[in-house]
């Protein structure tokens, strides 16, 4: 061999993309894994605060797919966010196919699940990616892998996540970062191979992103940044090659603000033309941020709410304004070195700025949820500080803190199966939000624990410097729950003035015409249940209450308009068929009150009034066999239920069975032994010699 060739240079390190591809598969299938056992105990948590409004109260998951892609407008989670309402159509779907109930919480959870960990594997993808690319390669050549799977795995399993994958309708949040994640994993493939291929399914993911959240207006500025990072080439290159890529990008986030300004304030949510001020806001966002980054160090306390409180006033929130501040330009330094570091914190505030900065979210100032997309540029930060340090040892000591975050993280999933645990919880942490405990007053009022809900409510509206009108109305619920009707009256009229939108003053209306009913008020009841369909034309159980009170008052006729209109406007809708039939039986209707009684009957087999009411109607036309009947349908359903006792022997006797209706007449006085028209039955019997005496 010639002395030239005889001297061997040393091997090459490996490049990330010549490690085995075992390896790689079995560090992502751990990260899989690791997220699945981290919310393994997440698939029964219950529907909490947006979950409400977004997915039980939302029609358009109920309907039909065309419908899943408009979804409501006024300013719930999912509002102009039609793929996030699409899933949850999907989810609704599979529940009632499956269980037969479309809010069976598990596949909800189950969905949620499947995109957190899909998520989690697009990171690791994407910053295994990125150190492949020729200008990290020489830095990162080893690291590259471990540095990916300890970013991946810590961002997998932090408590901070569960806001955004334990609530269900914050899937809003994650589904947007899968499709980010996945949109930068695509431009990153296309840098170095098949950019025809890579970079319009880039786009396209970018698009998905948009349609799932508004922050993904973002990824244009992020790719920018990203290639002024990562790349060797000068910006002007770049910029020549990839224009196209840019251009598109661009154009997906121009669609993503112009449908933002088409929906307005997302009823009064959202946006600049609210009460809140974009300057009050912002400051309110300094010790926001500061709050988020102490829970990505520390993930204690961790609440459901964190509030809407507003500061006005900047020395109020002055250190955590430096300290960002002092943030902001270290980052803005590193982007000038071009270091991964001004990455990792371009990153984290750009991702943040459509809801941390100017933009006011009327609903809450601070969430958890924000920070889904901001964390992985933290736990990024965090792997490579720890491979800077320890270098292979690194590795054991990220899998040691993944097992100390995905234990928090499988505790904070319990909580989520709490309705009052919840809450009480978030009460503890913040017993200063008002909404925390209007919440916590709601689970004790569905536990039945009315005296418990109706001081956490009092508690709420002493919190809260205005005027608080929903929970005026969850007030006034649980003190008529308490039989405390004329306490209940003021709340209910100060929910009926301050409610924003006219479906929620209606409810409160016929809440307020409840009471005055129940305190035998009929004009001032007539008053509210008229005022609730002036503001809602189309709202049934305000006419179905309407015409119980006119035919209280003894307007028949227009109680039975009122009673058809409710049955206009819900089909569907047994008591005002029942009610209906009754006002015809008064009317000399009967023969159109049996039809209501029947559909009524149609509709809820098992509920004994309407049996009642038929029955009723059937004695009328003297067709006593089949009132018979139905009296004894009645009974079966409601053993102790007096009336349809005491008509059942009056049938009896007119049929002549006169032995049954003394022991109908006899079973009528152990329920009530003095009840006089039973009495005077069962001794007419006995006088007119058909029955011995006593």
């Amino acid at each position: 061999m010639s002395g030239s060739a005889s001297t061997l240079l040393p091997p090459a390190p490996p490049t990330p993309a010549a490690r085995p591809c075992w390896q790689v598969c079995l560090a992502g299938l751990f990260v899989l894994l690791a997220g699945l056992a981290a919310y393994s105990d997440s698939f029964h948590g219950q529907f909490f605060l947006d979950d409400l409004p977004a997915i039980k109260e939302n029609l358009t998951i109920q309907k039909d797919w065309a419908d899943a892609l408009h979804p409501p407008g006024d300013g719930q989670t999912v509002t102009n966010r039609p793929l996030v309402n699409l899933s949850l159509a999907a989810n609704y779907k599979y529940a009632q196919k499956s269980t037969g109930d479309g809010f069976a919480p598990p596949s909800y959870h189950a969905f949620n699940v499947a995109v957190h960990v899909l998520a989690s594997l697009a990171l690791f993808g994407l910053v295994r990616r990125t150190l492949a690319l020729p200008k990290m390669r020489g830095r990162f050549a080893e690291a590259a892998l471990p540095l990916a799977f300890m970013a991946a795995l810590l961002w997998a399993v932090h408590p901070l996540q569960t806001g955004s994958v334990t609530y269900i309708v914050q899937r809003a949040e994650s589904m947007m970062g899968l499709f980010f994640l996945v949109m930068m994993y695509c431009y990153v493939r296309g840098i170095t191979a098949w950019p025809w291929v890579w970079w319009p399914l880039a786009i396209v993911a970018a698009l998905a992103s948009g349609l799932c959240k508004e922050v993904a207006v973002t990824a244009p500025v992020v790719v920018v940044v990203f290639d002024w990072i990562f790349l060797e080439e000068e910006p002007w290159n770049w910029l020549k090659r990839r224009w196209l890529l840019y251009v598109g990008l661009l154009a997906v986030a121009m669609f993503v603000v112009w449908r933002s300004v088409q929906a307005g304030t997302r009823g009064h949510s959202a946006g600049f033309g609210t009460d809140v001020s974009w300057y009050d806001y912002a400051l309110s966002q300094f010790p926001a941020i500061v709050d988020y980054l102490k829970l990505a160090g520390w993930p204690h306390p961790l609440a459901l709410d964190h509030g809407k409180g507003l500061v006005e006033r900047v020395p109020e929130v002055i250190w955590p304004m430096v300290g960002i501040m002092v943030l902001v330009a270290v980052t803005l330094y590193a982007l000038g070195r071009r270091w991964l570091t001004g990455f990792c914190g371009g990153w984290f505030f750009i991702i943040l700025a459509p809801s941390s900065s100017v933009l006011p979210i009327v609903t809450e100032t601070a969430a958890e949820h924000r920070m889904y997309l901001p964390l992985a540029a933290l736990t990024t930060l965090v792997a490579a500080g720890l491979w800077k340090l320890l270098g292979r040892r690194a590795v054991p000591v990220a899998v040691l803190m993944a097992g100390a975050l995905g234990l928090l993280t499988f505790a904070r999933n319990r909580d989520y199966d709490r309705y009052t645990g919840m809450w009480a919880d978030a009460t503890a942490k913040h017993p200063e939000i008002a909404r925390t405990h209007e919440n916590l007053g709601i689970m004790l009022f569905d536990a039945h624990r009315l005296p418990e809900s109706v001081q956490e409510f009092k508690t709420a509206i002493r919190l809260t410097p205005v005027a608080y009108p929903d929970c005026e109305n969850n007030l006034g619920n649980a003190l008529c729950g308490l039989g405390l009707y004329a306490e209940a009256v003021p709340h209910y009229l100060r929910a009926a003035d301050y409610l924003m939108r006219p479906r929620d003053q209606a409810i409160a209306c016929v809440n307020l015409g409840n009471s005055y009913n129940a305190l035998n008020q009929l004009q001032m009841a007539y008053g509210a249940y008229l005022r609730a369909v002036q503001l809602r034309p189309d709202y049934a159980p305000a006419y179905n209450n309407l015409g119980s009170v006119l035919n209280q008052l003894g307007k028949f006729d227009n109680a039975a308009t009122a009673y058809e209109l409710a049955l206009k406007y819900a089909p569907v809708f047994p008591q005002a068929e029942i009610n209906l039939g009754n006002v015809y039986v008064t009317l000399g209707k009967t023969d159109l009150a049996v039809l209501h009684y029947a559909k009524a009957i149609q509709e809820t087999p098992a509920d004994p009034g309407a049996h009642y009411g038929l029955g009723n109607a059937f004695a009328v036309l003297k067709r006593f066999e089949e009132a018979t009947q139905q009296y004894t349908i009645a009974i079966q359903l409601v053993p102790t239920y007096l009336e349809a006792h005491y008509n059942r022997a009056v049938c009896l006797a007119n049929l002549g069975r006169l032995t049954e209706a003394a022991l109908e007449y006899e079973q009528v006085l152990r329920l009530n032994p003095n009840y006089e028209p039973a009495l005077t039955g069962l001794n007419n019997l006995r006088r007119s010699g058909a029955l011995p005496g006593p």
